[in-house]
């Protein structure tokens, strides 16, 4: 599709990747809008993860995280709500099916309100202008060949004036005709092509050199004003310039270590250690986490919460990885408005409601955790500033080993962060956030999460 086109009432210009509507403008990725176009082809049609891959990014081998982000891009311009879509519909196992009106048609009126199309119809104008015979002063006004370095005067064809140009063994002319504009040299030899070759090619090396760090800038301008989800809800961990301390529940419970000789690995041999193991669960969030904030080129420290001290966390800022096996947590929470409980015999574990005490459904029992492994787990994510370190803080925890799990995917999810930063734009934009989050945990293993209840301030 190269031609304009209305999503709603939004003008779709794919020539120059650009959403327009009521004045304001919106760039999108070559690849985001490509992915806009090929549902628009489609509108009303499901359209699977895989077939929109091939389509897109056909020689290129992608994840489905790349589409995800892709169409979570799409949903933040056009303000769509993935919980309560009205552009795009995310189908469960299918894909994803454009549901908004799509106009191929644009009607005029709302083509001549775009700035870059009146620019582009009237360089269109100004082109039809010169395919006409041009007098010498418009063609030399127009190229600018005044400029030109070694030219002094120039003559169209073999008519016009002249105004003082060379004799005519040594007249440069230009040529127009329906291929295009040329430049011709009368009364010299094959080398002195060449040196007018060599003397141009610093000026296009020039050139050249200048579009590139042209591109890349505008490249990184763009993503300046149009930050991803995730760099726009960890960009208080990100734009500082201390490593990020992770905070990990670490569990000292064992005295030895079993390792395999290397002539002969079946067998082990058991030796005496101090180790302190990490939670498999925990991890998955942990590499989760620090591999998108290291991409991003943000450096990170690893610490137990036993070995983690009030002086490390006022060195920079710090991601808590784990709720009940994490001191640090837990006392970070406990003045917060959700918060950890659980009663005395610790067979019940909860969040509470500060504000709603009396409130106790977000339950983990764990006579039932242990005994079926199918049970509904809850936790907490939270961004603020933690007033006795005054450093940026995030919390990722879950009352069981699953709701980890789940809260790391949500603060990794391009579209769970987009649909939270609409929530905090309808908040007020405010800095700081709590989320409860739940998830339900099948054989063990933890399904998509939900928002429980969410607080800003």
């Amino acid at each position: 599709m190269q031609g304009d086109f209305l999503i709603n009432d939004w003008l779709v210009q794919p020539q120059i990747n650009m959403v327009e509507k009521g004045g304001k403008h919106w760039h999108l990725e070559p690849k985001v809008m490509q992915v806009l176009v090929h549902l628009a082809l489609h509108p009303n049609q499901v359209l699977s993860k895989e077939r929109l891959i091939e389509a897109i990014w056909r020689d290129t081998f992608v994840g489905d995280d790349v589409l995800v982000r892709c169409v979570s891009e799409i949903r933040y311009v056009f303000g769509d709500d993935a919980r309560s879509p009205s552009v795009i519909q995310t189908i469960p196992k299918a894909g994803y099916r454009l549901i908004a009106a799509v106009t191929m048609e644009v009607p005029a009126a709302t083509a001549l309100t775009s700035s870059s199309t009146a620019r582009f119809n009237g360089l269109l104008r100004s082109e039809k202008k010169h395919e006409t015979h041009p007098q010498p002063h418009e063609l030399e006004d127009s190229l600018g060949v005044d400029d030109l370095p070694g030219h002094n005067s120039f003559d169209v064809s073999s008519t016009g004036d002249p105004r003082g140009a060379p004799s005519h063994e040594s007249r440069n002319e230009i040529h127009v005709s329906d291929s295009g504009v040329g430049m011709s040299n009368h009364g010299t030899t094959e080398s002195h092509g060449r040196s007018t070759f060599f003397r141009y090619f610093p000026w296009v090396l020039a050139a050249v050199s200048s579009l590139t760090l042209l591109i890349w800038a505008g490249a990184y301008y763009w993503r300046s004003i149009h930050p991803t989800p995730f760099d726009v809800f960890w960009a208080p961990i990100l734009k500082t310039q201390e490593p990020a301390l992770f905070c990990v529940a670490d569990q000292n419970q064992y005295s030895f270590i079993t390792l395999r000789d290397a002539a002969e690995p079946a067998r082990k041999v058991t030796l005496k250690d101090n180790l302190s193991a990490v939670v498999i669960d925990d991890l998955d969030t942990i590499v989760r986490v620090a591999g998108a904030l290291r991409a991003r080129g943000k450096q990170y420290l690893l610490k137990g919460e036993e070995r983690t001290s009030l002086s490390d966390l006022r060195s920079g800022p710090s991601i808590f990885i784990g709720a009940f096996d994490n001191a640090w947590t837990l006392r970070l929470t406990h003045s917060l408005r959700y918060r950890f409980a659980n009663d005395t015999e610790m067979t019940q574990f909860r969040i509470i409601d500060a504000n709603d005490p009396s409130k106790s459904g977000w339950i983990v029992d764990r006579t039932q955790q242990m005994a079926t492994n199918n049970y509904k787990d809850f936790a907490i994510v939270a961004r603020f500033t933690d007033a006795n370190t005054d450093r940026p803080t995030v919390i990722v925890a879950g009352v069981g080993r699953g709701g980890t799990i789940a809260a790391g995917e949500f603060l990794t999810d391009p579209e769970d962060l987009a649909q939270l930063l609409r929530d905090v734009q309808a908040a007020g934009n405010k800095k700081n956030m709590e989320i409860v989050l739940s998830t339900q945990i099948i054989d063990g293993q933890p399904g998509s999460p939900k928002v429980e209840a969410s607080y800003f301030w």
